[in-house]
């Protein structure tokens, strides 16, 4: 396990990554991501896409409905909401839509 760790921590020092949020909204990581997302879409790899589809949707969803004051419960259940529906969403596609 503690390899896995080094390998993780030396990628993020190749990117200049020092937070553990900085590397989903890094163009590297995006870029990849949407790389890896068209090949399995060519590729009919029904998995890969809902699980790459949903790491870039709830980047997303974090990154613009995140409530940035902790009192504010409008924020927080509008976040809530947001991830629900990304998870019925997910669930849809890969268990009910052939």
């Amino acid at each position: 396990m503690q390899t896995m760790a080094n390998f993780f921590e030396a990628i993020n020092k190749l990117l200049g990554v020092t937070g553990p949020g900085e590397l989903i909204f890094h163009p590297v990581f995006i870029g990849l991501c949407v790389a890896l997302f068209i090949y399995a879409i060519l590729r009919r790899k029904k998995f890969l896409t809902l699980a790459l589809g949903g790491l870039m949707g709830s980047a997303v969803i974090f990154h613009y409905f995140y409530p940035r004051d902790s009192s504010n419960l409008t924020e927080l259940i509008t976040f809530i909401a947001a991830m629900g529906i990304l998870a019925l969403l997910v669930v849809y596609f890969a268990f009910v839509r052939e």
